[in-house]
C-alpha cells in the first residue's frame, strides 16, 4: 500500500514537537520547519533570527502578500517526498492552507507550563525565554492570540489528534505510534 502523508504539527513551545518530529523522521518522513522559511526571509533582509524578529517578520511578510496561509504555500512547494512532517504552525490560515491537500494530518502537542519551561531551559535554543516570567509572557501571547497571526490554541483546537505529553518520552512514542496507526488503517 502506498500513498502520500503530510503530518503538520502545532503546539505550545516546549511542549514536545522536536521529539515528535525525531521520532518521525526515524520512520523515514522527511521534515520541514515553518520557521526555516522566515529565517532564510530574516537572512536575505539581515534580520536577526531571534523569535520576536521572526514572529514580527511573519506578520509583516503575510501582510506584504495578504496571505495568511503564505507559509503553508512556501513549504507545501519544498515537499518532494511521500513522507513529511512540517513542524511549527501558528495560525488556523497555514492549518487552512495545508488542507487543500486530502493527505494531510495535523498533530497538536501540549503540556503544563513548568516542564515545558524546564525543556526550554535544557535545549538552550538562541531566542527562548531566560526565565519562568519570559517564558510565560511569550507563551500567553502566542497561544491567546495577542500576538498578530498566532494563536495556537486555536490551531490545536483544529487539529485532527492532540497529543498531553507531560508524561515520558516512551509514552509520547506510544502515543504518536498510535495516530499513524489510525492514519494508515
Amino acid at each position: 500500500l502506498f500513498f502520500f502523508m503530510i503530518i503538520g504539527l502545532t503546539g505550545t513551545m516546549g511542549a514536545g514537537k522536536s521529539e515528535v518530529v525525531k521520532y518521525l523522521k526515524n520512520k523515514g518522513f522527511e521534515h520541514y520547519v515553518y520557521s526555516d522559511i522566515l529565517k532564510g526571509i530574516a537572512k536575505q533582509r539581515n534580520i536577526e533570527p531571534t523569535r520576536k524578529n521572526l514572529r514580527e517578520l511573519g506578520t509583516k511578510i503575510k501582510k506584504e502578500t495578504k496571505n495568511m496561509g503564505i507559509l503553508s504555500i512556501n513549504l507545501l512547494k519544498k515537499i518532494k517526498t511521500d513522507k513529511a512532517v512540517v513542524d511549527g504552525i501558528r495560525n488556523a490560515s497555514e492549518i487552512r492552507e495545508l488542507r487543500k491537500r486530502k493527505d494531510v494530518y495535523i498533530i497538536g502537542v501540549t503540556a503544563q507550563q513548568k516542564p515545558r519551561y524546564q525543556r526550554l531551559k535544557k535545549r538552550k535554543r538562541t531566542g527562548d525565554p531566560k526565565t519562568f516570567e519570559e517564558f510565560k509572557k511569550a507563551d500567553n501571547l502566542e497561544n491567546r492570540g495577542k500576538t498578530k497571526g498566532q494563536n495556537i490554541n486555536n490551531c490545536l483546537k483544529m487539529a485532527d489528534f492532540t497529543i498531553n505529553n507531560s508524561g515520558s518520552l516512551e509514552q509520547l512514542k506510544k502515543n504518536i505510534e498510535k495516530i499513524l496507526k489510525t492514519i494508515s488503517s
